[in-house]
């Protein structure tokens, strides 16, 4: 088997995966009600803005940050959005892992990558 039937097995196996079923059916559930949907990206949104605020050192308003208290509090109350939240995680961690394994066992052409672009001279020791 080649490494690109390797690659379509391992797409097929995730897309199968209890972490990825379960976040498609939490999906669904979120969706069933727009209200919830559209509170979760406010929400989101709000976080984005908040973490670029920070990133760039721009102080955040009281208002913006009462109104992220607020959205927390309701996203935190709210079981469809929560259920949601904690099954996308669920994905990501299975996803972050791979990306590790194959990061991992590919070191040598990271490190290869990398001094092709910083040079060898630069490339920090480890």
């Amino acid at each position: 088997m080649n490494h690109y039937d390797y690659a379509h097995n391992l797409a097929r196996s995730l897309k199968e995966s209890e972490e990825y079923q379960a976040m498609l059916k939490a999906k669904e559930q979120l969706e069933a009600d727009p209200k919830n949907k559209e509170m979760l990206l406010e929400f989101r949104k709000f976080q984005w803005e908040m973490q670029k605020s920070q990133a760039l050192q721009v102080e955040i308003d009281e208002v913006t940050k009462c109104r992220m208290a607020q959205l927390g509090d309701l996203v935190g109350a709210n079981s469809a959005i929560q259920d949601y939240l904690m099954a996308e995680y669920r994905f990501g961690q299975v996803m972050m892992d791979i990306q590790k394994i194959l990061s991992d066992s590919l070191a040598e052409w990271f490190k290869i990558a990398a001094e092709s672009v910083i040079g060898e001279e630069e490339t920090p020791q480890q």
